[in-house]
């Protein structure tokens, strides 16, 4: 699989933060990742537009314990893919 190729189901978790507003994104996506395995892929599916792509990958890339790997648009909004880079 390369980076070209991520999608929802690659991800060995899945969280959707649609319709959430901030900082409850963020807080959902923190808390994924504190249950997450070393190594394990995130999506966040954000349901954000095009527009804000900026935002999102700043805030993923935020995340304490991820390394901001890619963003995908699709139909319903923006997902965001993190891998989980250490243990608590």
């Amino acid at each position: 699989m390369t980076q070209d190729s991520l999608q929802v189901e690659d991800a060995d978790e899945v969280v959707d933060v649609t319709g959430q507003v901030c900082a409850m994104p963020i807080l959902s996506a923190a808390e994924a990742l504190q249950q997450a395995d070393d190594g394990d892929l995130l999506a966040v599916e954000t349901g954000k537009p095009e527009h804000e792509r900026d935002d999102v990958e700043d805030w993923v890339a935020r995340l304490d314990g991820a390394a901001f790997v890619d963003t995908r648009l699709a139909d319903d909004g923006l997902i965001a893919f993190a891998r989980r880079t250490r243990s608590d």
